[in-house]
């Protein structure tokens, strides 16, 4: 069973994760540097939250990292093809 602090935060990173998704559909997207920084920031939460066996936000948090990645990645791919 998970307690309600484990809850609570997947709850709110969920949350978060479901508003980045019109950024990963749309054809407007973040800043590369804001995007990879980001998702590098987040790795320690992810790692806190497994250490903690915090596990619905250990993978709400991990979802969050990659789609900042995926962000990154998308913004590159506008600006090589724009070159």
């Amino acid at each position: 069973m998970s307690s309600w602090q484990d809850i609570v935060l997947s709850i709110s990173v969920l949350a978060f994760n479901v508003a980045l998704l019109p950024s990963v559909a749309g054809k407007q997207k973040p800043r590369m540097a804001t995007s990879i920084l980001t998702a590098l920031f987040l790795i320690p939460e992810v790692v806190v939250f497994f250490s903690l066996s915090l596990w619905y936000s250990f993978v709400m948090a991990l979802l969050n990292a990659g789609l900042w990645s995926v962000l990154a990645i998308q913004r590159y791919t506008q600006t090589v093809v724009h070159k």
